[in-house]
């Protein structure tokens, strides 16, 4: 079972490292949002119970963001395994469904967060200074994200028949999730259907996670009441349920 799941986590890493483009196109993306966003909102939007200013605030949402985009589509791979064979050849070999679950999510969640600290290295740049404590915590949290949403995109791509199927699904779920998981805005502020909507999307407590890291363990997040306990439980929980689910879907036929 272990050469089988690191046979599929490396394929993941040589397929992704050969497409330059997307290298080029997942890193720039949060790095563009992260400014024109951070610049453009800076006078607009306070932080609740802090002096930070937005682009602070702002930059362990993009830190999120990279590792939902990266881990989702990372996933996109089942659906073109599968139209071109390679899925149906895994699945004949005599190993496990668990070690395809396992090989393809721990390579989509490699590619996340080694991405994600690419953006988190901005940090000081805006004043974090995390240390080692935080930054532990803050590599956790994105592990815990990674898990969770390859997990999740294994189930959609394992159930969807074409790419742009899957393309479209993920669009429809990815940008509420983000934007409604504290990244972009504080729940301290919003409305009460907001801020309910953002108790119960599982990504809020994950970005909850990476502002306790980044920050360097604060007393508190500033924007919301989570407590540090509630974001590690929380997430924990939620990336534990998403592997077992998608190790479950994986039993049956695609």
């Amino acid at each position: 079972m272990t050469a089988a799941v690191l046979a599929l986590w490396s394929r993941e890493i040589r397929v992704f490292v050969r497409d330059r483009a997307r290298v080029v196109g997942v890193l720039a993306q949060p790095v563009l949002f992260w400014v024109v966003f951070g610049f453009g909102f800076a006078d607009s939007v306070s932080v609740p119970g802090s002096d930070a200013g937005y682009l602070q605030y702002l930059l362990p949402g993009m830190v999120a963001l990279t590792v939902l985009f990266t881990a989702i589509y990372s996933t996109l791979s089942v659906v073109e395994d599968r139209q071109s064979g390679v899925l149906q050849a895994v699945l004949v070999a005599p190993q496990p469904r668990s070690a395809l679950v396992l090989g393809i999510v721990l390579g989509g969640v490699t590619l996340a967060v080694g991405q994600a600290a690419l953006i988190g290295a901005f940090a000081p740049l805006v004043g974090f200074r995390p240390g080692l404590g935080g930054a532990a915590v803050a590599l956790v949290a994105g592990v815990l994200l990674a898990v969770t949403f390859c997990a999740f995109g294994f189930v959609m791509a394992w159930r969807l028949k074409s790419g742009r199927a899957y393309h479209a699904v993920m669009n429809v779920v990815l940008i509420p999730v983000w934007l409604l998981s504290g990244a972009f805005f504080p729940e301290a502020g919003a409305s009460e259907a907001v801020a309910f909507a953002m108790r119960l999307n599982p990504a809020t407590y994950g970005v909850g996670l990476l502002r306790y890291g980044l920050g360097g363990l604060p007393a508190s997040i500033p924007g919301t009441s989570l407590s540090f306990g509630t974001c590690l439980i929380v997430s924990v929980a939620v990336a534990a349920l998403a592997f077992a689910w998608a190790a479950g879907t994986a039993r049956r036929t695609p």
